[in-house]
């Protein structure tokens, strides 16, 4: 099922660039995280199975190591006033980032959550769609090497 989920997905490549706002307002590029893993989480706050994962984010996030990153990116941007509201009302305690319609068809995201595993050369390793566990996003971020 998730190869059939993913087979549209960007793969082995450079992870598309990206500069987007964070809930602050402060400007965020994917470059700037460069030499580190990645984990590109695109979500939303309508989406039912991205609210079931919640609590393995905010887990994942206390777990990671000096060189993994979680940087999430929100569909429902149009409203960021909606947004930092549920990211107070739910303590997400990682970067959330504004996402676009351009961010969104350069990473073919077509459903959420859709979570892209990023080396620290700055190229794509693997995707996921569904559901995950932080057990899962931490074996995909630690089998995300560079080549």
């Amino acid at each position: 099922m998730s190869a059939y989920q993913t087979r549209n997905h960007v793969s082995q490549q450079p992870a598309p660039e990206f500069s987007l706002l964070d809930l602050a307002g402060n400007r965020v590029s994917l470059s700037a995280y460069r030499h580190k893993k990645v984990l590109l989480h695109f979500w939303a706050t309508w989406c039912g199975v991205c609210r079931a994962e919640l609590p393995s984010l905010r887990s994942l996030q206390r777990s990671l190591g000096p060189d993994e990153v979680l940087l999430t990116i929100v569909e429902d941007s149009d409203d960021a006033e909606a947004v930092r509201r549920f990211a107070r009302e739910h303590e997400l305690e990682y970067p959330v980032l504004l996402g676009t319609d351009a961010v969104r068809r350069a990473y073919r995201v077509r459903s959420f959550p859709t979570n892209y595993y990023v080396n620290g050369d700055g190229s794509i390793r693997t995707s996921t769609v569904g559901l995950s566990t932080r057990f899962g996003m931490s074996l995909h971020l630690f089998r995300t090497e560079s080549d």
